[in-house]
């Protein structure tokens, strides 16, 4: 539940610099900010159960949570270079306007890069806050 917002506003905050902001009527962009937030949702949800598979316990973010966050998030990131590289090729799903940065030598955009670098331990952060 924590992450649904984090994931939702940083989606919305990068649409413009993805071609279909351009090309598409609103139904279709709202269906795909729809689409991108559920995906974003369950490939943390499949990097938390990695984690918890590798430390065979589920609560895993409650102790130390150094090595494992960084797990966490190196694998939501590259994933993300591997979904990047894949569906906003030429010719790919989705392409960048001229506004999105590009990182260097892997030729992607910066922005979903950037979201799995940050989103992950903020969240993690997040679930260790005291209730």
């Amino acid at each position: 539940m924590l992450a649904l917002p984090l994931e939702l506003f940083w989606e919305f905050a990068q649409l413009p610099l993805y071609t279909l902001w351009q090309r598409n009527d609103w139904g279709y962009i709202l269906f795909s900010l729809a689409h991108c937030t559920a995906g974003d949702l369950l490939i943390l949800l499949v990097c938390y159960e990695l984690v918890a598979l590798l430390t065979r316990n589920r609560s895993w973010f409650a102790g130390r949570t150094l090595l494992n966050g960084v797990v966490f998030t190196l694998v939501g990131a590259a994933y993300t270079v591997y979904s990047e590289l894949t569906n906003a090729i030429p010719g790919g799903d989705w392409g960048y306007t001229g506004q999105m940065p590009i990182v260097p030598v892997l030729g992607i955009g910066a922005t979903p890069l950037l979201q799995w670098l940050l989103i992950p331990p903020l969240l993690l952060w997040l679930m260790r806050r005291p209730r």
